[in-house]
This record gives structure tokens, sequence and C-alpha cells, in this order.
């Protein structure tokens, strides 16, 4: 399974991650994970974060995600961006 990786080092905008909220959908439906690589990821913003993560947790559920999406290689402060994002995604579904 190939990794999905990004293009930009900085992820910084709905429109971009509305895109690959798309792409991602279609790796999702070919098989049963996505792993992403974030290493060459040096920062994504809230609100990229929620509209690829949490928009994704708000259409498939939070259990989906963690288990067919599987992030390597990022950032703490990549990851905890991506980790608050889904969880107000949760809270607000609840």
């Amino acid at each position: 399974m190939e990794a999905y990786t990004f293009q930009h080092t900085d992820l910084a905008s709905r429109t971009l991650a509305s895109r690959e909220r798309s792409n991602l959908a279609q790796e999702l439906a070919k098989g049963d994970q996505v792993v992403i690589d974030l290493k060459k990821v040096e920062s994504i913003s809230e609100s990229f974060a929620d509209e690829l993560f949490g928009v994704l947790v708000m259409e498939r559920g939070f259990d989906f995600v963690v288990k067919h999406v599987k992030i390597v290689n990022a950032a703490d402060d990549v990851l905890r961006s991506i980790a608050i994002a889904m969880k107000r995604r949760c809270l607000a579904v609840a």
C-alpha cells in the first residue's frame, strides 16, 4: 500500500483541504485503510485540519476514521491540530 502524501509543506486552505478530502475519500473507497504520510508537512492550520479531518469525522464517524486512516511521520504540532479538529467535530455531533 502506497502512502497518501501532500505536495505542500504548509497546509492552510479550506479549499485545498476540501480537494484533499475528496481524493482521500476515493482512496478509502479502494481499500480498507489509507496511510497518510505527513513527513513533508511542516505546519497545518486549524481550518485545514478541520476541513479535512474534522469533516471526515463528521461525515464518516470518529470510529471509522481512526480505523481506516493511519497518520504517520507527523510532527507533534501537526498531529495536535488534527486531533483538536477531530475532537471538536466529535463533540459537535454528540
